[in-house]
């Protein structure tokens, strides 16, 4: 009885053993290999971010303003050109930039001498930089307006960079008040009165009740501010005004406009540079003198011949 039992013992003990051995044997048949991760897939993938053209990355050199000295656009003139350059980054800067300058009418060009390429340096994230650029204007220029322009090339964060911008300059340099023309009179004497005509439009639909000519150069106080009467909107003058010079010699003088203009600002046009020959009053004098010795010569002979034929006169009666 007892070997019996201890044979029924040895047979469920290795029937359990058989059973978990099939068991095991079973799961690692089907079990998948897991792999550990990758090092790279790990770690959280870096964000890349797209240059931005007007934001910081990169610098856009654009024209954002622009002035005219010398006067108006007239055909053989030679003016200046001041142009406001602005970097739009707030962060990158614009080095070596390189200015070039064209016009497709072919009314501007360079002046004799200067090339139409321009090195302007940088230009810091976000500042401005103000660059004169001297130009001829063509003999043929009839037109209203003329173009210019300006091709930038320039280094920003490591990169070659290049943009283009145009404008166009009116005749009159863009001015609520149009400058059509101005002439000086090229001789003068002193303390005479030297010729000025200015011809002008009212650009505007505002009245233009400030506006002032001021002369700089040797004139008299009087002639150095001119006062303009009232410029009707959208209406055309041609005025004359007197200019005194105080001294002789070939005088230099500028002429500028300023008036307020639509917008409540301040505008102040320069409508150049222009020589006069002024000679000495002295001179004008001594051609006088003679004149007038002349006429009083003139007038003792004939009280004399007056006085010989009263005496003639006089004699005939006596011996009658």
């Amino acid at each position: 009885m007892t070997k019996k039992n201890t044979f029924k013992r040895l047979t469920v003990v290795c029937l359990l053993t058989v059973v978990c051995s099939f068991f095991n044997l079973f799961t690692v048949a089907n079990a998948t290999e897991v792999e550990e991760p990758a090092a790279e897939a790990v770690e959280e993938a870096a964000p890349v971010t797209a240059p931005t053209v007007s934001g910081s990355a990169v610098a856009i050199v654009e024209i954002e303003d622009y002035t005219i000295e010398g006067g108006i656009l007239e055909a053989g003139k030679e003016i200046t050109i001041n142009l406001t350059l602005h970097n739009t980054s707030r962060s990158a800067a614009a080095t070596s930039v390189m200015m070039t300058l064209t016009s497709n009418s072919g009314m501007i060009y360079p002046v004799y001498g200067n090339s139409n390429q321009i090195y302007v340096g940088s230009i810091g994230a976000g500042a401005s930089e103000v660059v004169s650029v001297p130009v001829s204007i063509s003999e043929q220029f009839t037109g209203d307006m003329a173009d210019l322009t300006c091709q930038f090339d320039y280094e920003s964060s490591g990169n070659r960079m290049n943009n283009m911008a145009t404008i166009v300059i009116p005749t009159s340099g863009g001015n609520t008040i149009g400058v059509k023309s101005i002439d000086v009179t090229t001789h003068a004497i002193v303390n005479g009165k030297s010729l000025l005509s200015f011809n002008y439009v009212n650009l505007s639909n505002k009245n233009i009740t400030d506006a002032v000519l001021t002369i700089e150069g040797n004139v008299s106080s009087k002639s150095k501010k001119i006062k303009i009467d009232t410029i009707y909107a959208g209406k055309s003058y041609s005025h004359d005004y007197y200019v005194t010079f105080t001294k002789a010699g070939n005088q230099e003088i500028n002429v500028k406009l300023s008036y307020t203009d639509v917008d409540g600002e301040t505008v102040e046009t320069d409508l150049g540079n222009y020589s006069v020959t002024v000679t000495k009053e002295s001179e004008g004098a001594l051609t006088a003198v003679p004149s007038k010795i002349l006429t009083w010569v003139g007038r003792v002979v004939a009280a004399l011949a007056g006085l010989a034929v009263v005496f003639v006169v006089v004699v005939y009666v006596k011996k009658r």
